[in-house]
């Protein structure tokens, strides 16, 4: 079973905050991933948190945020 942590990432002056295959969630480590479709070397994770999620239910859940809006507006 693949297990995904969420991690805070740095490339530069840039940041970003995204759920990574456990195995490479290790502070300090470089990475190379895949933004807007275009893969960039240099990603450092920076912060790594303590949720963990099995991979198939991040999958099912990857688009919820596109309904959110329609949930939290009264």
């Amino acid at each position: 079973m693949l297990f995904y942590r969420q991690c805070t990432l740095k490339r530069g002056i840039q940041g970003d905050i995204a759920w990574i295959p456990e195995k490479f969630a290790v502070e300090g480590k470089y990475l190379r991933i895949k933004k807007d479709g275009v893969e960039e070397d240099g990603w450092q994770v920076v912060e790594v948190s303590s949720n963990r999620v099995n991979g198939d239910y991040l999958k099912e859940h990857e688009r919820n945020y596109l309904t959110q809006r329609e949930a939290s507006d009264i």
